[in-house]
């Protein structure tokens, strides 16, 4: 199914409601199960059924994809790589944070509170264990190695998508960015700047601008140079995405 075809069938008013900020984009994170269709406040009930039942089949590329990466690494010694990602090796068993929360890594699954994209992103980071250092200097997406071809894509799925939270829960929203474990840093030219792991070898640097008389609320996210090292920027998108969902699915805290 191509994303085009869903689109079609989307309201296609580019309301804001929804985290992926766009009807395209939200024809695209749907197609690849990154949002619910319960995200969009404008389809009924039978909008829904007729939008499932055209993605149906479809759903089960990732796991299949994930075993094979499973089979891929599966003579893996995660005690040789475990430092170099920042984990721990536990009898055979890597133990990585994922979006402030633990996850357990095995030769064959991904335990914890995670979903099949969450635990796609955390087997590529493993599988690629890149030894690099982070550097400390900060680039935008688009900067990155091929990063010019999905910066647009990274923009609208992850910049505008956290702008829009933080223009709407205020200090709540930073109160669960907080409770991903990241944390203020000074030293920016942003009235809120938080650094946060998404995984523990990429972090995001997150500048927050509130909402004034004549402009709405602005982000923009920075990735150290090494990131696409780490993962390629394809992936790199996809966890900006992910960071979206981890924020948008906490309850106020």
């Amino acid at each position: 199914m191509q994303p085009v075809h869903l689109y079609k069938k989307l309201p296609q008013t580019n309301c804001g409601k929804c985290s992926a900020s766009t009807c395209m984009a939200f024809a695209v994170q749907y197609v690849r199960q990154m949002i619910p269709l319960n995200e969009c406040p404008e389809l009924d009930e039978a909008a829904r059924s007729e939008l499932e039942s055209m993605v149906s089949g479809d759903g089960d590329w990732k796991e299949r994809r994930l075993q094979e990466m499973f089979r891929e690494m599966s003579e893996t010694d995660f005690s040789k790589i475990a430092e170099q990602l920042g984990a721990r090796e536990e009898e055979g068993i890597l133990r990585i944070r994922y979006m402030g929360k633990e996850v357990a890594l095995s030769h064959a699954d991904v335990k914890g509170a995670v979903d099949v994209m969450d635990r796609l992103l955390i087997v590529m980071y493993v599988k690629r264990a890149a030894s690099l250092p982070i550097t400390g200097k900060w680039v935008a997406f688009r900067e990155l190695k091929d990063g010019i071809v999905r910066s647009e894509s990274f923009q609208g799925a992850c910049e505008m998508a956290l702008a829009r939270m933080f223009e709407q829960g205020g200090e709540g929203f930073l109160h669960k960015l907080k409770a991903l474990g990241a944390e203020e840093v000074t030293g920016y030219p942003a009235p809120h700047s938080l650094l946060v792991y998404p995984l523990p070898k990429i972090p995001f640097l997150v500048l927050l601008w509130p909402a004034d008389e004549e402009f709405g609320a602005d982000c923009k996210v920075l990735l150290d140079s090494t990131a696409a090292d780490y993962l390629d920027v394809e992936t790199l998108l996809y966890l900006g995405i992910g960071l979206v969902r981890a924020v948008g699915s906490m309850k106020q805290v």
